[in-house]
């Protein structure tokens, strides 16, 4: 009886939504906290975990949507041929000013990131931004049941989970630059996603910002 109750808050409306989102904040604060105190060389393993597992199960239990999360293979129509020259035009402009940074540095003899440099960031982008899908899925799932009469419900379970997002952005123990750049992104993919609503685009996106912007650049060197 215990284990059909809980089955049923997982996985049945109008609960569903929130129990994942609360279930997710609470592994983000359990799990960061503990990591730093037990396990700091951990962090980022643990954050990748955490930031797929609530999604993943989530998903089979049937209690997500995997089409308000952009999961979906939709038929190619507008949004996704204008999501796709969007995307195509940001890349190559962020390419071109990448290329034109690095013809201006000082130092000609970077060395590439090692296939064990990119392999992390580019897992991390992935896992990041599936979370991010699944907050938006989440709370779009919330707004059709506690305002259903809201117009653009959409545009609106994008920006909250948007906002939602920027407190982990905000106390990442990364650079101030590094927090402003994933900002960015955030805003970038939700964007991309209003017109879209595809996953794969938007990790495709995030994937090639970060492919860009990792490209050439020197691996650090830990102090001696």
């Amino acid at each position: 009886m215990v284990s059909t109750w809980v089955l049923d808050l997982l996985t049945v409306p109008p609960t569903r939504a929130a129990i994942w989102l609360a279930l997710s904040f609470m592994l983000a604060g359990t799990a960061t906290l503990i990591t730093r105190l037990v396990a700091p060389d951990l962090e980022q393993f643990v954050r990748i975990v955490r930031w797929v597992q609530v999604p993943y199960f989530g998903l089979i239990l049937g209690g997500l949507s995997p089409r308000l999360m952009g999961l979906t293979v939709v038929g190619w129509d507008s949004r996704y041929t204008l999501g796709l020259v969007l995307l195509v035009g940001l890349l190559v402009l962020l390419l071109l000013i990448r290329i034109r940074l690095h013809a201006e540095a000082d130092d000609f003899h970077a060395a590439a990131l090692t296939a064990r440099s990119w392999s992390p960031s580019l897992i991390e982008s992935c896992a990041q931004e599936f979370h991010w899908c699944f907050l938006r899925g989440a709370v779009w799932e919330l707004l059709y049941l506690v305002a259903p009469t809201l117009l653009s419900p959409q545009y609106w379970a994008v920006w909250i989970g948007a906002a939602i997002s920027l407190p982990g952005i905000c106390f990442h123990p990364v650079s101030l630059s590094d927090r402003l750049l994933t900002a960015l992104v955030l805003m970038a993919t939700s964007s991309l996603f209003l017109i879209t609503q595809s996953f794969w685009l938007c990790c495709f996106f995030h994937l090639g910002i970060r492919v860009i912007l990792l490209w050439n650049q020197p691996t650090r060197q830990r102090a001696i």
